[in-house]
């Protein structure tokens, strides 16, 4: 288990990169008056709403398939919304030394790989009852995750 562990982390960072990156660059307005570059945090949130929307339309999910769909999609908006809320709050915990912070980020860690597994068991439930089409597909969407 314990080499697994950085995979695992591994796994969820790419994940939640995968949420936001498209989104990402949705959300950044191009140039302002002095040429630079606006920068400001768009929401995890709202990205993995945008994300779960288009890869539902990539799928063209069917009706026989809505209720696998929603268990997936609400198990991913709620582990979301946590892994911001957990981060946010670490934002403003202030721990004085390194080891304290270390000990911080580590726990974030944890957590998020706790919500990132119970996601995988909605994502298999998914994954089960789609077409070998759809599969297919959801295999390409997830291919950044193979590393």
């Amino acid at each position: 288990m314990k080499k697994m562990q950085p995979r695992i982390l591994l796994i969820s960072a790419l994940f939640l990169t995968s949420l936001a990156a498209p989104a990402y660059a949705d959300d950044h307005a191009s140039n302002n008056e002095s040429g630079c570059k606006e920068h400001r945090h768009s929401d995890p949130v709202a990205n993995s709403e945008r994300h779960l929307l288009a890869f539902k339309k990539e799928l063209n999910i069917t009706n026989d398939q809505e209720q696998a769909w929603n268990t997936y999609a609400e198990k991913t908006r709620s582990n979301v919304k946590d892994i911001r809320d957990r981060t946010n709050e670490a934002m403003h915990d202030q721990p004085q030394t390194a080891p304290e912070r270390f000990d911080r980020h580590i726990e974030l860690m944890r957590k998020r790989l706790a919500n990132f597994e119970n996601m995988d068991e909605a994502f298999k439930q998914l994954y089960a009852v789609l077409t070998p089409e759809q599969k297919a597909i959801a295999d390409r969407h997830f291919s950044r995750l193979s590393h």
